[in-house]
């Protein structure tokens, strides 16, 4: 095991001990609210429920509740708020697959590869429907706003995704339009909701909800970091997948504007092409590997953003730990 593998694996212990019991909460809401009296219906949740892996949206939120002083009697709607942007999460994962046309989520088959389109986007929307549900069982009409308006600025990131590359042509500025639609809503509402359940006022709620944003991005360009540089046995899913979309992700962004004229033309043709052997050809060209340089640098440099939005907090574990979140979700290329 490497230094830091070694490092990870002792922070989600940490992360473990200080949560234990707020995690089991969430985990037993989950199991709620994946169950149906109909069979297909449960067998897909069940199958779906394997796609769950770090959990950093409720881990987000339980950290940031902690940090502004949640009472044990809060600490329950917290819990049902986790279970809600995971559950939020998870329906946009089932359509994300369906949009990129994956095979594999978590070394899980995805549920259109299992059964058909028709179902990954039902299910999906059950999901949605399943979590707003239990979102206003909290009583809390604002946390509820906050959800909704979260999850439609998601949705619309997703939009102008596919627009972008319907123009196959993005800037960078198109890029962190789309990032902070679709990756950084949902942690920065995560810990909102968990500052709010917590007592913050609304200036800390504030910092917390901007702390969860700037983790979002970094988060995401590293996640599209990995895309280029580990394999499928690695991450769980599809490898190269944004390039067999055609997707223009900051490490492409950042190699086209590092290349000369030519250069340019060149990444352009071979991203767009319909031929596999050309994407291997940008995958392992030396200008991409500087741009994913440049991209791993500018990740960086948000999730040190992020944790600067924590000093008006006192010190504490949890402050403490959702610095170490912060960087960790920078350095998952590493």
């Amino acid at each position: 095991m490497t230094v830091i593998e070694t490092t990870r694996a002792r922070l989600k212990q940490r992360i473990v001990d200080v949560l234990a019991e707020d995690l089991s909460a969430v985990r037993e809401e989950l199991s709620r609210q994946f169950r149906s009296p109909s069979m297909f219906v449960q067998d897909v949740a069940e199958h779906v429920s394997r796609f769950q892996g770090k959990q950093i949206r409720p881990i987000l939120l339980l950290l940031s509740a902690r940090v502004s002083g949640i009472g044990q009697y809060e600490r329950r709607r917290a819990a049902v708020l986790a279970a809600v942007v995971e559950m939020i999460h998870a329906a946009t994962l089932v359509h994300d697959d369906v949009i990129d046309d994956s095979d594999l989520r978590r070394h899980v088959s995805t549920v259109h590869r299992r059964w058909n389109t028709e179902t990954s986007v039902l299910f999906g929307d059950y999901l949605f429907s399943r979590a707003f549900h239990l979102a206003a069982t909290t009583g809390d009409a604002e946390a509820c706003r906050l959800i909704g308006r979260a999850t439609n600025r998601t949705c619309e990131g997703e939009l102008n995704q596919i627009g972008a590359r319907l123009e196959q042509s993005v800037s960078e500025r198109d890029y962190f339009r789309v990032v902070q639609g679709k990756t950084a809503q949902l942690f920065s509402v995560s810990c909102r909701l968990g500052a709010r359940a917590g007592g913050a006022s609304e200036r800390l709620q504030s910092q917390l909800s901007l702390f969860g944003g700037r983790l979002g991005i970094a988060f995401q360009i590293a996640d599209d970091v990995l895309d280029l540089t580990e394999t499928q046995e690695s991450t769980g899913k599809d490898s190269a997948n944004d390039l067999a979309n055609h997707r223009m992700t900051l490490p492409i962004l950042r190699a086209l504007r590092l290349g000369s004229a030519e250069e340019r033309e060149r990444i352009r043709g071979l991203l767009f092409s319909a031929d596999a052997s050309d994407q291997r050809v940008l995958r392992e060209s030396g200008l991409l590997q500087r741009g994913i340089e440049s991209a791993q640098q500018s990740c960086e440099r948000f999730a040190e953003r992020a944790v600067r939005c924590l000093r008006q907090f006192p010190d504490s574990e949890e402050r403490r730990l959702l610095e170490l979140v912060a960087g960790y979700s920078a350095h998952r290329s590493e």
